[in-house]
């Protein structure tokens, strides 16, 4: 009797377990929210900028407009595009070798920073960063995804993982 007992209650630790992972996993990928940085145009237009990532963090630009406008643009499967990221953080923490690693559904990694025209890398070694546009820093990238789908994409600084931001890729 003591046996099935414990066989019944492992049984039930194992659900438990597996229903806590799977809605662990759920959350991975959950695409990162949007928000609004404001702007002044150079013809003195006042309006914004959306970037996608964790606000005060980290991330990058995926659309623009006049103020209360601002309409993201879709990321699409191997093409390539220019992407300008935002950083807030002590400035220790954002320095030296800037590196993103893009996890697709699968768990797969692939460079996505572009060099070039058309190859990826991992990192962009010893970049510059400054502030801008009230972000304590920024840097320009290229990136380009080989698949469509949900991209995990971790984001580090000299090999430190400093933020992580999660992107819907559409066909292209």
């Amino acid at each position: 009797m003591k046996g099935k007992i414990f066989i019944l209650v492992l049984i039930i630790l194992l659900a438990v377990l597996v229903a806590c992972k799977e809605q662990e996993e759920s959350k991975i990928w959950e695409v990162s929210p949007t928000f609004h940085i404001p702007v002044t145009f150079n013809d003195g237009t006042e309006g914004e900028y959306l970037l996608i990532g964790e606000e005060e963090k980290a991330g990058f630009l995926v659309g623009s407009g006049e103020k209360g406008e601002a309409v993201a643009r879709p990321i699409i499967a191997n093409r390539g595009n220019k992407y300008m990221w935002h950083f807030g953080g002590a400035d220790d923490d954002i320095t030296g070798d800037f590196k993103v690693v893009g996890v697709n559904e699968e768990g797969e990694e692939h460079p996505v920073l572009l060099s070039g025209l058309d190859e990826t890398v991992w990192e962009y070694p010893g970049i510059s960063l400054s502030p801008n546009n009230g972000a304590d820093s920024h840097t320009p990238s290229g990136m380009k995804f080989p698949s469509s789908g949900l991209w995990k994409l971790k984001v580090h600084f000299d090999e430190e993982l400093f933020a992580e931001v999660t992107v819907d890729v559409e066909e292209g």
